[in-house]
């Protein structure tokens, strides 16, 4: 079972409230939280991309640094941890995004896999000119399987020519190639997402929602085979007792920043895609603490003692056949050493 950091590389992390103090993204923040993720024995951390936030009393997410930058820095801080950077297709052309991950591969020896995140917030590509229009929201997949496509020419010959509707590259070439396999991974929620995750993910990220729960213990139970692995995401609350803990995320959702969450919704109201991260957003406003509020960014939370949250880790990961988990705190510094020190060791010793 393998565990990591979702990096709040963005202002506030993934709460939208005003329970908590906000804060903005800094390279010392992000340095203290993965220097102790690997002391803790995480295995991974990923930061994500925003080139637009939703502002609010908060300033969600208004504020955010660039993954690829960001993990270049960070790999030469570590020995031990893989880091999982964020490409936003429709912002960085594939023949780049080829070399970054390759000179990452390089810096990190290995250390390095692709998030691949097809775009569903149109602000945020419209405010540049690099929204495609309408029709994007059904083809983005095509278009990301064909960027795959050319990020694979690229690693494994270092040349490619490609002509469609969305490229034209003549004998483009990239070296030097990369000397490890860069796992993809990718959090499609749709079908049209799911699909793409069957056909060329190494790992897909499932928000551990009730129902994505149940549907994969489904899957786990009739052993059904899958082409990738399942990491799950869960924003994480520990307390003295499983009470306070509750107490602590009811507050934050009393407290959420409902305009930074109305704009939120309003962006993702403009992908009418069934089952995706967009409809999540936008039927999370009454959502309780387990099925993923939007106070939490549709982010389901486990919360509780250590020795609860120890028991739901292990019972979840249990049903579901997952691979591993990736968290969020509210602190994430404090969050991390705790996990490390007093849940960690309580899964350890059940294995």
């Amino acid at each position: 079972m393998k565990y990591g950091v979702f990096l709040p590389n963005g202002s506030n992390g993934y709460v939208l409230s005003e329970a908590l103090k906000p804060y903005l993204p800094t390279y010392e923040h992000q340095r203290k939280i993965t220097i102790e993720a690997e002391k803790q024995g995480l295995s991974f951390a990923l930061p994500m991309i925003k080139f637009r936030g939703f502002g609010g009393a908060t300033g969600y997410w208004d504020h955010c640094l660039e993954p690829f930058t960001l993990i270049g820095a960070l790999a030469a801080e570590t020995q031990k941890l893989t880091f999982v950077p964020t490409v936003a297709l429709l912002a960085l052309h594939p023949v780049y995004t080829a070399r970054l991950v390759s000179t990452l591969a390089n810096i990190s020896k290995g250390r390095i896999g692709l998030n691949i995140v097809t775009g569903w917030n149109q602000a945020e590509y419209s405010q540049m000119g690099l929204w495609p229009g309408k029709g994007y929201y059904e083809s983005r997949y095509e278009y990301a399987e064909e960027y795959l496509a050319i990020l694979n020419d690229l690693w494994s010959t270092g040349r490619c020519s490609r002509k469609s509707i969305y490229w034209d590259l003549k004998d483009c070439q990239c070296f030097p190639l990369p000397q490890y396999k860069i796992p993809i991974f990718s959090a499609g929620q749709s079908p049209a997402g799911i699909d793409f995750c069957e056909k060329h993910v190494d790992q897909r990220f499932v928000f551990g929602q009730p129902h994505m729960l149940r549907k994969l213990e489904i899957e786990h139970n009739k052993r059904k085979k899958k082409t990738y692995g399942t990491y799950l995401l869960f924003h994480m609350i520990v307390s003295d007792t499983d009470t306070k803990a509750k107490a602590i995320g009811e507050e934050i959702i009393s407290k959420a920043d409902k305009v930074a969450i109305a704009n939120q919704i309003s962006s993702a109201s403009l992908d009418t895609s069934i089952g995706g991260t967009s409809e999540a957003h936008r039927l999370s406003l009454d959502k309780s603490l387990e099925d993923g509020n939007a106070a939490f960014n549709t982010i389901p939370v486990i919360y509780g003692s250590p020795k609860t949250v120890a028991s739901k880790i292990e019972e979840i990961g249990g049903q579901t056949g997952a691979d591993g988990f990736m968290f969020s705190w509210n602190n994430f510094e404090e969050g991390i050493r705790v996990f490390g020190q007093e849940i960690l060791p309580r899964i350890s010793k059940r294995n």
